[in-house]
């Protein structure tokens, strides 16, 4: 079984959960995306199995009200890496921003449509302007401690606005199929310009956790 260095997807936003993370990666200036050598191979997304999950939350301004939380998935619509001897050595992924929604009000309906909507609208993901968010690989190194054997950096194009992030993976390499399993990790909702504050005594939390659990197949 073959270790290589691979990427993520990413996408929406709503609040945050109270546990997760403790930092949020640094969003920084979009940098050059890596490409791939002739030799290398390349996997294509299987993007039945693939997913990106999200959490979020908020307080409120009588601070006698628990924190609450919502969580969720968005699903993939495309993607692409290239591994040159169990190495990574470029990928980008789009998610289909349309898809996202919340699961854990799936035994409220009502609850539901009304969250989802609200989550796809103009003050969060803005689906109807930004249909899509992408993720495209600009660095990957291998790690040789802890939980992740991979460090992965690469440009978010977020509700249109693409920054270079950072965070840990788990990639392995099997026969024809790579899969990408990321640690959870928090990115700022203010550095992609969704700067909705809440409403009815509510503030929405800036931090989104997002995780990602990726199979992609070799292309024939």
């Amino acid at each position: 079984m073959k270790k290589v260095l691979l990427g993520l997807s990413f996408v929406g936003m709503a609040f945050l959960a109270s546990c997760g993370p403790k930092d949020t990666v640094e969003a920084t200036e979009a940098q050059d995306s890596a490409s791939a050598s002739a030799e290398s191979v390349a996997y294509a997304l299987n993007t039945d199995i693939s997913s990106v999950t999200w959490k979020g939350g908020k307080i409120f301004e009588d601070t006698s009200k628990p924190e609450e939380g919502h969580y969720g998935v968005v699903k993939l619509k495309s993607g692409e890496v290239t591994v040159k001897g169990g190495v990574l050595e470029s990928g980008k992924f789009v998610a289909d921003q349309t898809t996202f929604e919340s699961a854990d009000l799936n035994e409220d309906a009502e609850s539901k449509v009304k969250l989802d909507g609200h989550l796809k609208s103009a003050d969060f993901l803005d689906v109807e302007k930004f249909p899509e968010a992408t993720f495209e690989v600009t660095a990957a190194k291998a790690l040789t401690e802890g939980d992740y054997n991979t460090e992965i950096s690469g440009n978010l194009d977020f509700r249109g606005v693409p920054k270079n992030i950072t965070f840990k993976a788990n990639v392995t390499e099997e026969g024809d199929k790579v899969t990408i399993k990321s640690e959870e990790f928090k990115i700022n909702r203010q550095d992609f310009g969704i700067t909705f504050k809440g409403g009815g005594g509510s503030i929405i939390k800036d931090d989104v956790i997002l995780q990602v659990d990726l199979s992609a197949d070799k292309k024939m």
